[in-house]
C-alpha cells in the first residue's frame, strides 16, 4: 500500500461525571461520547523503515508520533511511514482531537503495514496511549465507565450542536488534579435520564476561568450551554438542524457540527 488517508472525527460529551479517584492515579468516570463531524486528516505514505510527521500546526510531543512508535516496536516492523496531519480539532478544547489523532493512527497503521490486529487488541493498546482513545478505536455513540475504557454502545441520536470555541486552552491533568471530587453514586446507562446530564469539571472552569462564566450566561439565550470534556469547549445541543440554524444567526460565530452515527475509521477496521 503507498498511500492511506482517513478522517479523524472529534467527540463530544454528553455527560461526563467523575466518580472517583482510583488508586493508580487514574479516575473511574461516567460518561456519554457522541462523535460530531468535525474531522482531522491523517495521510500515512510508505518511508523506508523511518517514522515521520508533518504537521499543519505543531504540537508538542505529538501523541501521534507515540502511537505510531508504540504499533512498530510493539510487532517489531521493519517497515517506516511518513504521516501527514492535517488540523482541524483545536487542542485542548475538550474535543478529542489528540485522542483521535491516536486511535487513527493506530487503526490506519495496522491495515498499512498488515499487521492484522483485532479491534480488542487495538483498543487494548489504545488505553496505553489515553484513557478517551478506546473510544474512538470502538467508533460508536457509547456510555463510557472505567478510565473511559468499558465501552458498551449507545442508542444513537442524530443531534445537532453549536460550539463556542475560546481562545483558552484547559490542561486536562491540571483539571482532574484541581476538582473537588463529591462522594455520589455515579450515573449508569441504566439509570440515565437525559436532564440529569451534567459535567463534573462545568463548577470548576466557570470559577476559575472568568472569561467562561461569561460565555455560558451569554449563550443561555438561544439554549442549555454545557461543557464538553474538561473545557474549554462550550456546546449548546438541538434535536434538528432548523432550530440550530436560527440559533446560530443570534451567534454567528458558533460552529455548527452535527452528530456522527458511525466513526470514518469504522470501514477500516472492519
Amino acid at each position: 500500500m503507498e498511500e492511506l488517508i482517513i478522517q479523524a472525527p472529534a467527540k463530544i460529551n454528553l455527560h461526563l461525571q467523575v466518580v472517583n479517584k482510583r488508586e493508580d492515579g487514574f479516575h473511574n468516570i461516567s460518561s456519554l461520547f457522541s462523535l460530531i463531524d468535525l474531522s482531522d486528516t491523517l495521510s500515512f505514505k510508505e518511508n523506508g523503515n523511518k517514522i515521520k510527521l508533518s504537521e499543519s500546526i505543531p504540537i508538542a510531543d505529538n501523541i501521534v508520533l507515540k502511537a505510531a512508535n508504540l504499533l512498530k516496536d510493539k510487532y517489531s516492523v521493519k517497515k517506516g511511514v511518513r504521516i501527514e496531519l492535517h488540523k482541524v480539532i483545536p487542542d485542548q478544547k475538550g474535543l478529542g482531537g489528540g485522542s483521535s489523532n491516536a486511535a487513527a493512527t493506530l487503526i490506519a497503521l495496522n491495515k498499512f503495514w498488515n499487521l492484522n490486529c483485532t479491534q480488542e487488541e487495538i483498543m487494548d493498546l489504545a488505553l496505553t496511549l489515553g484513557s478517551d482513545v478506546p473510544f474512538f478505536i470502538f467508533g460508536k455513540t457509547a456510555w463510557a465507565e472505567g478510565r473511559g475504557e468499558i465501552l458498551r454502545e449507545f442508542s444513537y441520536q442524530e443531534r445537532f450542536f453549536l460550539l463556542s470555541l475560546p481562545k483558552l486552552r484547559i490542561s486536562t491533568k491540571s483539571a482532574f488534579n484541581e476538582i473537588s471530587l463529591t462522594d455520589v453514586e455515579g450515573l449508569t446507562k441504566e439509570n440515565y435520564e437525559p436532564d440529569k446530564y451534567y459535567n463534573s469539571f462545568e463548577k470548576w472552569v466557570r470559577s476559575t476561568y472568568p472569561i467562561m462564566d461569561e460565555i455560558f450566561l451569554e449563550l443561555q439565550s438561544i439554549g442549555n450551554p454545557r461543557l464538553s470534556g474538561t473545557g474549554s469547549t462550550i456546546f449548546v445541543e438541538y434535536s434538528n438542524l432548523k432550530d440550530a440554524e436560527m440559533a446560530k444567526k443570534e451567534f454567528p460565530e458558533l460552529v455548527l457540527t452535527k452528530s456522527l452515527e458511525r466513526s470514518p475509521l469504522m470501514q477500516i477496521i472492519e
